[in-house]
C-alpha cells in the first residue's frame, strides 16, 4: 500500500506580510515532517526569492488581481516547491546564468535571486498554463550518515 507524500497548499496574499505567514507556515510544515535545518533554509531561500520576484515585477498595477500558491510537497530524498501565480508570464529557468561580479563597481541591485534558487535546487521547471505561472524547485534533502 502507498501513501501520498506528506503535502501542503499555501494560499498567500501576495505582500511581504502574506510572505512572511506562508514562510512561517512552511517552516512548521517542513519541521513537522522532519526535513533537516539545512534543507529547511534552502526551502525558505528558494521560497523567499521566487515569492518576491512575483511580487516585485509580476504585476502591471495594483488593481490586477493577484494570487500566489504555494504548493510543498516533503519526499523521501527531496522537497519539492512550486509557486503558483497568475503575474506576467515569466520563465525563470530561461533566463541567462548570472555571472557573479569581479568587483563591487561592476555589481548590480538586485539579481541575484535566481542565481541563489539555481545554486539551491537540483531541479528547475516552468510552464504557463491557464492563465497562471507555474514554477516548480526541487531541493535535495542533507542526506544523514
Amino acid at each position: 500500500m502507498s501513501h501520498d507524500p506528506p503535502a501542503l497548499l499555501i494560499p498567500m496574499l501576495p505582500d511581504v506580510d502574506g510572505l512572511e505567514l506562508a514562510r512561517q507556515q512552511a517552516r512548521q510544515f517542513l519541521h513537522n515532517n522532519g526535513v533537516d535545518e539545512h534543507t529547511l533554509a534552502a526551502v525558505e531561500l528558494v521560497l523567499e526569492e521566487a515569492v518576491t520576484n512575483v511580487i516585485r515585477y509580476g504585476y502591471d498595477s495594483e488593481a490586477q488581481a493577484r494570487n500566489i500558491d504555494i504548493d510543498l510537497q516533503v519526499d523521501p530524498e527531496e522537497v519539492q516547491v512550486l509557486v503558483v501565480d497568475d503575474g506576467k508570464p515569466f520563465d525563470p529557468t530561461e533566463e541567462g546564468a548570472i555571472l557573479l561580479p569581479e568587483t563591487l563597481d561592476e555589481a548590480q541591485v538586485g539579481g541575484l535571486g535566481l542565481l541563489m534558487i539555481r545554486n539551491s535546487t537540483t531541479r528547475m521547471a516552468y510552464e504557463r498554463s491557464e492563465g497562471r505561472n507555474r514554477f516548480l524547485m526541487t531541493v535535495p534533502r542533507q542526506q544523514l550518515g
